[in-house]
């Protein structure tokens, strides 16, 4: 095989000291960040200046070596300006590509004619998304880290997509680009480069009633990623970029990497293969490594094999958990003055019981999930998810599906059924949260929604899905106020706001209940239908997890969203609100939607008095419930 076919080795740098050693060590390409617009914020150090972008860019170029800028953050309308400036720049110096993950960049990037590489943080994890990527013109997909040698081999046959995949360093346990439990505790996003870590804390398991199963475990801390062993394979998969993740890691360190991988990608081509014991490579790799290594999801979905619950070998961390804000009756103020606006109100529920709450209140849109869960009383099969959408049809009201966050090629037949129950039964709308399984929504004549899970945070992301058939969106959950004025007000695609219930902090594929039994899921004892567990953090905070019926864990943020104090400065600017009663007994779902009825009824009359109300909303959740990351009214005003 020619050179010119050899899958390419790409390599971290995050300090101009790094990349001649790189180079020199047998990278094909590296990839770097400017000062800005990049997910490594918090080390402003590991960055590179415009000058310095410059100067690496004619290193690179003059020894036939690619160079790729990371621009893959989540970015604010305020920020647009800039952004498009330095997209300029990339341009004008002749960058080989950029790798983003918000949709505005791909907008904005398109008449430019500057390749676009899709961020692993865009969660690319089936097929139907990559083919939707490479008709909207990207030239690669870093696929997510959770998807398998299988999965690669389908994408890989039935797209024409240059695919590349991490093979070295740091893991998350959640999901790529749907981890919210920093942005929403912090309001420092994962998805901006912020992330404060809180899956490398440690965590006590509890059951029903508070029984204790373990405590002081290190029980979301992935073990470090290493594919060095399995090159022949992922060659042989279609794999386009073999990456080295670490753009903070040292010289030396990224050295020995880089020669390593360099070595074993060569051997193959020349038809050498070397026992991992009798590979000097392997043995630098693995004495210098900082965490155990893991195979990843390569294999299959996280196991016990692949977390260290000891955290032996996990680096010290600076952050910790912080207690959230809980809405007290002294954060009530009245309003004397309002304008007259209206809002539509929808309501999810996932059990019949909930149902029978919402016709009850004549709710005019519900919402069920095309998933099933294991809340108390919930949906079962997907003959009661039938049952119920004909039941709201009957009732008068509108019915909208709303999809699973994470869809991968082995959810394929699962998500067949769910649009084939919504075709049949001619819903009004499926919400989807990935480009693929929106565009699959639409292509069945179905109205689509843009899912929470799309991460939208400014006017011209929404304006990308609008091209993909949606009709309506969700703003991202991690949106802070100022923020969320310029989408709101300036976006005419419109928005439906989660004002009121639980929120999804992580989403894995780890069971941690099987891996507390010391098995991976193939001796899955169904536990997680027979009971309720939660993990606690180190200050005392309970994040319930919920499973879902593809086994993947929802750990949920501890306090429940309620906006309830926005309301009268939502209704200015958004076309409907929206409460998530999963998991709500049918009487406090009941009272919780006639509370924000009767606050929605006053709004359109121009009133705002429901100190009352608000005051009964609070203790209708002993637990707490929280504004943040949004803010207060005051601060929105």
């Amino acid at each position: 095989m020619g050179m010119e076919n050899k899958v390419e080795l790409l390599a971290p740098v995050g300090r101009k000291s790094v990349l001649q050693e790189v180079i020199n060590a047998g990278a094909d390409a590296v990839y770097l960040g400017g000062k800005r617009f990049n997910m490594r914020l918090l080390r402003p150090e590991f960055n590179f200046s415009d000058q310095e972008l410059r100067d690496a860019l004619a290193l690179c170029h003059d020894q036939g070596v690619k160079l790729y800028v990371t621009l893959n953050n989540i970015f604010h309308d305020d920020e647009l300006p800039a952004l498009e400036e330095h997209l300029n720049f990339l341009v004008q110096i002749g960058v080989d590509a950029v790798i983003i993950q918000d949709l505005a960049l791909a907008v904005i990037a398109r008449s430019k004619g500057i390749h676009l590489h899709a961020s692993v943080q865009m969660g690319v994890n089936n097929v139907d998304t990559v083919a939707r990527l490479e008709q909207d013109g990207f030239r690669r997909v870093i696929l997510s880290k959770n998807v398998t040698l299988e999965d690669i081999k389908v994408i890989k046959s039935r797209t024409g997509m240059a695919l590349e995949y991490f093979v070295h360093g740091d893991l998350c346990i959640g999901h790529t680009g749907q981890c919210l439990l920093s942005g929403l505790m912090f309001g420092d996003s994962g998805n901006r480069g912020l992330c404060h870590k809180p899956c490398r804390w440690t965590y006590d398991l509890s059951g029903h009633a508070s029984h204790l199963i373990f405590a002081g475990k290190h029980c979301l801390s992935h073990k470090d990623l290493c594919l060095y062993g399995h090159v022949p394979e992922l060659i042989e998969a279609g794999i386009t970029s073999f990456k080295i993740e670490g753009r903070m890691r040292n010289v030396d360190y990224l050295s020995i990497l880089v020669t390593a991988y360099r070595q074993v990608i060569d051997r193959y081509y020349q038809g050498v293969s070397l026992p991992l014991n009798k590979d000097p490579d392997w043995e630098k790799i693995n004495a210098q490594r900082v965490r155990d290594f893991s195979s990843g999801s390569l294999r299959g979905s996280t196991s016990l094999k692949d977390v260290d619950f000891t955290g032996f070998r996990e680096p010290a961390l600076s952050t910790g958990p912080r207690r959230g804000k809980v809405l007290a009756a002294e954060d009530y103020h009245s309003i004397e003055k309002l304008k007259s606006h209206s809002m539509a109100l929808s309501v999810k529920t996932n059990s019949t019981d909930g149902l029978k709450a919402a016709i009850a209140k004549e709710v005019k849109t519900i919402i069920l999930p095309g998933y099933l869960t294991n809340y108390p009383g919930s949906f079962q099969s997907l003959q009661e998810i039938s049952d119920a959408i004909a039941e709201i049809i009957s009732s008068g009201a509108e019915v909208v599906i709303d999809l699973p966050r994470i869809v991968m090629a082995d959810d394929k037949k699962w998500l067949d059924a769910i649009l084939e129950l919504a075709h049949s039964h001619q819903v009004n709308a499926v919400a989807a949260h990935d480009p693929g399984t929106l565009s699959r929504v639409t292509s069945l004549g179905i109205k689509g929604w843009a899912g929470s899970g799309f991460n939208i945070s400014n006017i011209i992301a929404l304006k990308q899905v609008e091209s993909w058939g949606a009709v309506k969106a969700c703003p991202s959950l991690e949106m802070k106020g100022h923020d969320f004025i310029s989408m709101a007000e300036m976006g005419h695609l419109p928005l439906e706001v989660l004002i009121h219930g639980p929120m999804d902090g992580i989403i894995t594929d780890f069971c941690l209940l099987s891996a507390n039994e010391g098995d991976d899921k193939s001796g899955c004892t169904a536990r997680c239908q027979k009971d309720q567990f939660s993990l606690t953090d180190e200050i005392g905070q309970k994040y319930p997890l919920v499973f879902d019926n593809r086994c993947r864990c929802h750990i949920i943020y501890p306090l429940e969203r309620s906006f309830f104090l926005q309301l009268p400065w939502f209704g200015r600017r958004i076309d409907s609100v929206r409460i998530d009663g999963e998991g709500y007994s049918q009487e406090l779902l009941s009272r919780v939607i006639h509370i924000y009825q009767k606050a929605l009824n006053d709004l359109e009359i121009g009133q705002w008095n429901r100190q009352d109300n608000y005051i009964g909303l609070i203790k209708l959740f002993p637990t707490g419930l929280t504004q943040e990351p949004l803010g207060s009214l005051e601060e929105l005003n």
